[in-house]
């Protein structure tokens, strides 16, 4: 079980070769800390036709698999240099072979077609999740060769192991 806090999205060393980058957000009103459903670091996001960040998975419909390339949010809830920049820019880590611990994911429930997250080097793939009576776009385990989601990343440490915690490697080699 996942809790989410103010800091959800953690690289496991400071010496990772990530290219981070900025993008609009399609809704601006998820950067306001107070909204019910505002953005908190460690959520996937992905790209519309206007080049603007949206959640990859709609929050309203539980299981619902992000089935485009999606990124993570590399940027905790309420900062005001994200709510400042015109056009309210969020970061996403857009490239590079990563590790990061995460809050926002769900390893006990098999959603869309997809696994119970419960050993090292399984798939993850995207898709909305409950964590505390709230809706995230988070990580669970992907399904396998019938699930049709993209693998966004691999175990390296389970929860249990890393203080409530998962730990995923990225997934561009999928």
């Amino acid at each position: 079980m996942s809790t989410i806090q103010r800091v959800n999205f953690e690289p496991v060393t400071d010496i990772l070769p990530v290219q981070r980058r900025d993008f609009p957000l399609a809704d601006p009103s998820l950067a306001q800390p107070l909204n019910a459903i505002a953005l908190v670091d460690g959520e996937w996001m992905t790209l519309n036709t206007s080049y603007q960040l949206l959640r990859a998975c709609t929050i309203g419909t539980l299981g619902n698999p992000a089935l485009l390339l999606s990124f993570p949010l590399f940027a905790e809830r309420g900062r005001y240099d994200t709510q400042g920049i015109a056009g309210t820019k969020m970061p996403v880590l857009w490239r590079g072979d990563y590790e990061f611990d995460t809050r926002v994911f769900d390893a006990a429930v098999a959603l869309s077609g997809g696994a119970a997250i419960t050993t090292i080097l399984q798939p993850l793939k995207v898709a909305c999740i409950a964590i505390g009576g709230r809706n995230y776009s988070g990580l669970v385990g992907h399904g396998g060769a019938a699930d049709t989601a993209p693998i966004r990343g691999y175990v390296t440490r389970l929860p249990a192991a890393n203080g409530g915690k998962l730990r995923f490697i990225s997934g561009w080699r999928a």
